[in-house]
């Protein structure tokens, strides 16, 4: 019975007494090792972009959006999704230092107050990326997020001349040469001067024809300029063509009446300015080369450039001359 009481003793003190010893009255517990770190998920709320608000009139209604996903909505409507992700980048720079640019400017009338609209013809086509679901079908995840990785990878970064943010205009494809802003718009632009572009052939829009009549083709100018004279010879009723150094027509003689070449580009709906008119076995021949205004990034020369192993810095510095790269929440150069 001794041997019993004593080691119900012995265990009463190895189950309380024993802590009290080692620990005291208000002993912690013994503190854990410390866990491996692990990185939170990315938060888009912490990018540059997230933080920028951009004013866009869509469809005639003005909308907050984010800057970020403007961006992906812009990039997914201007550039094809299946171009290389170094030409994406470029494209999502372009297009968030010409958004900042619109949105440092006071609000244009027409946008409503709003600081961009989704008029590809005034500012930049826009989309929501989630429309895209239905035309890139099984690929909508894939080129969602290569959209999206062109966007968060050059988070914030702008293109700057003497510090400030650039008119990033860019167009389809060029003629082999970009062109002057000066021959497109009539002033000189420091930073949108003509450069060499390769790989345009590549662009289904590269070349193009269009085929009018002889009669087709008068009534649209004499519409347009009830003045002109039309010799009976069609092969004369074009001339004096003066051309930019990428090959755009500045100005051209039409029935005696002198038309720029944008004008001359609106009336009939050309792809380019670089075009010729010929006449031939009764019919009108306007050939052109090249798909838009010619001035700034060639989106199908950006294609070719990184195909051949460029950066997305390398493709906007060949096409924006002297420009540097900085960041939207500081004007300064990299």
């Amino acid at each position: 019975m001794k041997r019993f009481f004593a080691l119900c003793l012995m265990l009463w003190i190895c189950i309380f007494a024993v802590p009290y010893i080692m620990f005291g009255k208000e002993s912690k517990p013994v503190p854990e090792l410390p866990l491996p770190t692990v990185q939170p998920p990315e938060d888009s709320s912490h990018t540059i972009d997230a933080g920028v608000t951009v004013t866009l009139n869509r469809d005639g209604s003005v909308e907050n959006i984010p800057l970020d996903e403007y961006l992906r909505g812009v990039v997914a409507a201007e550039m094809p999704a299946l171009f290389p992700e170094e030409a994406l980048k470029a494209q999502a720079v372009a297009a968030r230092t010409y958004t900042m640019k619109k949105i440092a400017a006071p609000p244009a009338a027409e946008h409503g107050g709003a600081a961009v609209c989704d008029n590809p013809a005034h500012c930049k086509a826009y989309k929501p990326i989630s429309s895209f679901a239905a035309s890139w079908d099984t690929q909508y995840e894939e080129y969602t997020d290569k959209i999206s990785r062109a966007v968060s990878e050059t988070d914030g970064e702008i293109m700057l001349y003497n510090n400030e943010p650039i008119t990033a205009v860019f167009h389809s494809t060029s003629s082999g040469k970009t062109e002057n802003a000066e021959d497109v718009w009539g002033n000189a632009v420091p930073y949108l001067v003509s450069v060499e572009s390769s790989g345009e052939h590549e662009s289904p829009r590269y070349e193009d024809e269009k085929i009018l009549s002889p009669e087709e083709f008068k009534k649209v100018i004499t519409e347009k300029y009830p003045e002109a004279s039309f010799d009976e010879n069609p092969e004369n009723w074009t001339g004096e063509i003066s051309r930019s150094a990428a090959g755009g027509v500045k100005s051209l003689n039409v029935a005696k009446v002198k038309l720029s070449g944008g004008d001359f580009r609106s009336l009939f709906g050309l792809n380019s300015t670089n075009f010729t008119v010929s006449y031939s076995d009764g019919r009108m021949s306007i050939k052109t080369r090249g798909y838009g205004h010619g001035v700034g990034m060639s989106q199908y020369g950006a294609r070719a450039m990184a195909l051949d192993g460029k950066n997305y810095k390398d493709i906007l510095k060949s096409y924006y001359t002297g420009i540097t790269l900085g960041k939207i929440s500081e004007k300064s150069s990299s």
